[in-house]
């Protein structure tokens, strides 16, 4: 059964939301080469929320923008949960944290990220 985790990334004050995208792109190629192609997720998708206008608030459909924290919604797919582990440990040696850490400090404000595993239902609906 497929383990599936989200995480809901905000940027640091300061940081644009365009300078926060361009940056999380960035930092999974580092991911990548700390772990390796073979400990990488089944599937990690990013979904940006959208900013517009000056004001660098999220475009809602409903709600308040000022109650949005979030700049990425990131879906992570692994065969299993052991897979998860291979993957977190693999980002939690000394040299990696350090590498992670650096890199995070210019763009993540790790403080007000979720991480939260989900049981997902898929179904197309046409």
């Amino acid at each position: 059964m497929v383990y599936r985790i989200i995480v809901l990334a905000p940027r640091k004050a300061g940081v644009t939301h365009e300078d926060f995208k361009a940056r999380y792109e960035q930092h999974m190629h580092l991911v990548e080469d700390i772990c390796g192609r073979d400990l990488m997720p089944l599937r990690h998708t990013r979904s940006y929320i959208r900013h517009d206008g000056p004001d660098d608030k999220p475009v809602l459909l409903a709600g308040r923008a000022e109650d949005v924290r979030y700049d990425a919604v990131v879906n992570m797919d692994f065969e299993d949960e052991a897979a998860f582990q291979r993957f977190i440990g693999a980002l939690s040696t000394e040299d990696a944290k350090a590498r992670i850490d650096a890199d995070e400090a210019g763009f993540w404000d790790r403080t007000e990220m979720k991480v939260v595993v989900i049981d997902g239902i898929e179904e197309t609906m046409k």
